[in-house]
């Protein structure tokens, strides 16, 4: 006897995930649905994914345009989850965000037994890999990571690489010729195996992303606001406060060997914690930074 799917809501911090939540939209079941929350802050899309998005124009995605302000999307997401919990009792939800300040709603939720979880930006990958043929373990074998990268790599065009569109939008501050930089980078914001795959996947299919050349941005202050802004949604920081880092950023005669005064500086404006948050990721970061 089969059962009836419950439906799910998803509610998407577009500052946070960039659009890597588009995977969801292929992969939804009818009777889901996506709440988009965005702002002027939320980093804009490629050709390619408006282009996708025309094509599912018939699949429920609304779009809400929030208030700005400091954690303004956030309060928003929240509020509207709270008026959806009351008025579809029977539904699950999924905050699609890497900030993990959304787990106290969650946490809130869940002890009143409602369906409500977080979903991570890997999570949307994963949940995308599951329903294109990720590759299934046996009894006493294990499939790493990149393994399935290989796999997938090995296997393009017919399936898209997992990592693409990181690679789409890292390339905005790096230049694709620099590729030892990308694997860095992407070592420091997944780690090592991941790092690897992705460099080996770039190295064997060079010709294939010479279109992305074009991304490039010719101002060194916009390719370290991208870089900076997908370092920290992939730390699950909060990305809101992005140009306010940047600028202090900027303002410093050498960061990688200022960190003392980066961290604060950033707790003096953001206070102890967020403060913190934004100078641990630029501490990891900074050397890379430093070569945009």
């Amino acid at each position: 006897m089969n059962q009836e799917k419950i439906p799910t809501t998803y509610l998407v911090d577009s500052e946070n995930v960039n659009d890597v939540w588009i995977r969801l939209v292929t992969n939804m079941e009818p009777q889901d649905e996506i709440l988009v929350f965005y702002t002027e802050k939320s980093p804009h899309m490629s050709y390619e994914k408006v282009i996708e998005l025309t094509t599912l124009s018939d699949r429920p995605i609304q779009w809400i345009k929030c208030v700005e302000g400091s954690n303004a999307l956030d309060f928003q997401l929240v509020t509207e989850l709270g008026a959806r919990v009351a008025t579809e009792p029977g539904h699950a939800f999924v905050i699609v965000s890497n900030d993990n300040g959304f787990d106290a709603a969650v946490k809130y939720w869940t002890q009143r037994e409602k369906d409500v979880r977080r979903m991570k930006s890997a999570e949307c990958r994963q949940f995308s890999r599951k329903h294109t043929g990720k590759p299934e373990k046996t009894v006493g074998q294990s499939v790493s990571e990149s393994q399935i990268l290989q796999q997938q790599a090995d296997s393009a065009p017919e399936q898209e690489f997992a990592y693409l569109e990181d690679i789409e939008q890292l390339s905005r501050s790096i230049q694709m010729s620099k590729l030892t930089l990308f694997h860095d980078a992407f070592v420091c914001m997944f780690d090592q195996e991941i790092g690897d795959a992705i460099y080996y996947y770039m190295k064997e299919h060079k010709e294939e992303l010479a279109y992305l050349s074009d991304n490039y941005l010719p101002k060194r202050k916009a390719r370290l606001k991208n870089y900076f802004q997908m370092a920290l949604a992939h730390a699950g920081g909060d990305t809101s406060g992005t140009d306010d880092v940047m600028e202090i950023y900027n303002h410093i005669d050498e960061p990688k060997k200022n960190l003392q005064k980066l961290n604060v500086e950033a707790v003096k404006k953001f206070g102890q914690e967020q403060g913190s948050g934004y100078y641990k990721v630029l501490k990891k970061h900074v050397k890379i930074m430093s070569k945009l």
